[in-house]
């Protein structure tokens, strides 16, 4: 017993000098450099303590390095102002960014928002620099409130010459007509002494999108070859899929919409020589359209017709086909203070086989359940029964292993869940870029 007690001590004092090495702050509460007159878990009484709820698509560090003047706080209950940022794709022509400001605590009530627009030609580094220009005007309004802060900022206008004379201003003129256009290519080449790979793809977007008319144009190709030396031998695997994609949606009214769609493939994986589908579709959304970004309830009908050319008969003895069915969309996407939630369901059913049906259920989840503490959650669980492409002929132990071609099954489930728990300092630290990796 006293030689686990021995053990047992010699452990625990390694660990303590490690600490002290490692994190010498923890050994003593004498002099730091931050004030203490701030009462336990709560910022400094003269400074704006902001939280910022970002996704990974933004350059949280440069918003630190440009505006040092608050203090970031780890957690939105320490936090006078919320900073929620949410982004909408315009197609091809450029990006949407909102920003959102909710005071808390002596804020409380307090809220704008903000919109900044990021063309496409923009690089990432105009983008950062313009969307963080919006955050430093969205928090202006609460540093002036804050008497400490009032001599240590300025605001500037750029105004534009005029002239006494009234100004008649009219719409900019778009030579391409909100067109926007993208040529894609790219390829992936990989080789050892006894394996290589070659991954290629391009294609094409032509995208509109206006007030009225959501557009897009996508003819796609890709090919992917892959050998095995194996005992002498070489194992082949080659697939390809080309396609097209397209809609044309033409916004009704703040709730309403209505479109087609239009898809085109050709696919080895998928037993596919030549298939078209045209769905015609209506959508309702349960909030305006223009409060998409933060929240969306949308119930959406499509009457689905297709024609299909196999590559191989299939197991039901079909060499072509016409198939016709319909289906139903319900999907709910909110983003708040408290997290975010993507969900929703998906139906779809053959006219000619009520039993050749799909269903699927998707959920992407982030919720902050207390101080500190997320959970996370992504699953998407498909029941499927309406494999109708899936091939008669038996598959060697090459395509299964090598997934040349699509097997039948009746459900996929991917899914993904974990949690974070952050505890410690209140602020959650500066922008300090030395020594990156």
């Amino acid at each position: 017993m006293f030689m686990n007690f021995k053990s047992t001590f010699k452990k625990m004092l390694g660990l303590s000098i490690i600490l002290l090495i490692f994190f010498p702050s923890l050994s003593f509460s004498g002099n730091t450099s931050h004030r203490t007159d701030a009462e336990p878990n709560q910022p400094y009484p003269d400074d704006l303590a902001v939280f910022l709820d970002l996704r990974r698509w933004v350059d949280e560090d440069y918003i630190r390095q440009e505006i040092p003047m608050v203090e970031y706080v780890r957690d939105k209950e320490f936090a006078d102002v919320h900073v929620l940022m949410s982004r909408h794709d315009a197609g091809r022509s450029g990006t949407e960014y909102v920003i959102s400001f909710i005071g808390t605590r002596k804020f409380e009530g307090m809220k704008n928002e903000l919109t900044y627009w990021a063309p496409a030609s923009q690089t990432d580094s105009e983008t950062r620099a313009g969307y963080t220009n919006m955050i430093k005007i969205g928090l202006a309004p609460y540093l002036a409130n804050i008497e400490d802060m009032q001599n240590k900022i300025s605001l500037q206008y750029a105004v534009d010459s005029v002239t006494d004379e009234k100004v008649e201003t009219t719409e900019k003129e778009d030579p391409w007509n909100s067109w926007v256009f993208e040529i894609y290519a790219g390829g992936y080449f990989d080789s050892e002494k006894t394996r290589n790979s070659t991954h290629i793809r391009y294609g094409f977007y032509a995208d509109k999108v206006t007030k009225e008319w959501k557009i897009r144009a996508r003819p796609y190709f890709n090919y992917n070859e892959r050998n095995y030396q194996i005992n002498g031998s070489t194992v082949n695997s080659t697939t390809r899929r080309d396609g097209f994609d397209g809609y044309l949606i033409k916004s009704i009214t703040d709730h309403w919409a209505a479109g087609t769609f239009t898809d085109m493939l050709s696919s080895t994986y998928h037993n596919m020589d030549f298939q078209i589908e045209v769905s015609p579709a209506v959508e309702y959304s349960l909030f305006p359209y223009s409060e998409a970004t933060r929240r969306a309830i949308t119930f959406a009908y499509k009457l689905d017709y297709s024609y299909n050319d196999y590559i191989e008969e299939t197991i039901y003895g079909e060499t072509a086909e016409t198939l016709w069915g319909h289906s139903l969309v319900f999907s709910v996407d909110c983003r708040q203070t408290w997290g975010s939630i993507e969900a929703g369901l998906v139906g779809s059913q053959h006219f000619h086989d009520l039993n050749s049906n799909r269903l699927e259920l998707f959920t992407e989840l982030s919720l902050r359940i207390f101080k500190g503490f997320s959970l996370t959650a992504e699953v998407d669980f498909e029941f499927i029964n309406d494999l109708v492409a899936i091939p008669k002929s038996d598959m060697s132990t090459e395509e299964i292993l090598l997934e040349q071609r699509r097997r039948s099954t009746n459900y996929e489930l991917d899914a993904h869940i974990g949690f974070t728990y952050t505890f410690g300092s209140d602020l959650s630290g500066a922008f300090n870029p030395r020594l990156n990796r």
